[in-house]
């Protein structure tokens, strides 16, 4: 009996059990936190790819486009252009900012001038539904002391500083004495919202040019 009992206590098969699991107990721990770091990981990187990519997509398109005819207005002599009206309106959103602070317009008359921000903000003071041109360009005359400037309009508005999607606006570019564009030069307009790519526009001075306003085509 003693030396049965002896071998019993001797005898490590049950240590060695219960190390084993221990050990693979650790193991199973530590894939799952692996694992668990690494399927988060993986989510975090997808999350982030495919707002760059959003991104992306946002910065490469406009959200402006002309809606529309773009008209220019020959001076009372004839031979020049003394405004320009481009409708616009919003595409694939809901709205764009449009406030003096975070959006620019660019001018450019070959061979001429050229002006690197030209834009004076929305004007609320006068709506473009019916209402000619002409006092649209007054309006904008009014505030620029003569001075080459562009203002925007807004049909419908609601009163903020921005062109929703249904509202109709139309850009009024007023040209100084000293900026009017004469028969067959090219004109280049770049609309630069807060985000999203430019919309930029270039049409050419028709060479029998009268007084008043004609279409030059979208």
């Amino acid at each position: 009996m003693r030396r049965t009992l002896r071998r019993l206590l001797k005898q490590k098969r049950g240590m060695v059990g219960i190390e084993a699991a221990i050990v693979l107990i650790a193991f199973v721990i530590v894939a799952a936190a692996f694992s668990f770091m690494v399927v988060n990981m993986g989510l975090f990187v997808t999350q982030r790819g495919r707002d760059i990519i959003q991104q992306g997509i946002s910065e490469a398109s406009s959200p402006l486009i002309i809606d529309g005819s773009i008209m220019v207005r020959g001076n009372a002599s004839g031979d020049g252009v003394d405004a320009m009206m481009i409708p616009l309106k919003t595409i694939g959103t809901r709205y764009v900012a449009m406030d003096q602070n975070v959006t620019e317009i660019s001018l450019r008359i070959e061979n001429k001038t050229a002006y690197a921000n030209i834009y004076y903000g929305i004007n609320t003071a006068k709506s473009p539904l019916n209402t000619t041109l002409d006092a649209l360009v007054t309006a904008v005359n009014s505030s620029a002391n003569g001075d080459t400037r562009c203002q925007l309009f807004i049909g419908n508005s609601n009163g903020d500083s921005s062109l929703d999607f249904g509202e109709k606006g139309l850009l009024i570019l007023y040209f100084g004495a000293d900026s009017q564009a004469a028969a067959r030069m090219h004109v280049f307009v770049e609309v630069r919202p807060g985000n999203g790519a430019p919309v930029s526009v270039e049409v050419v001075v028709p060479p029998e040019l009268t007084q008043g306003w004609l279409s030059i085509g979208a």
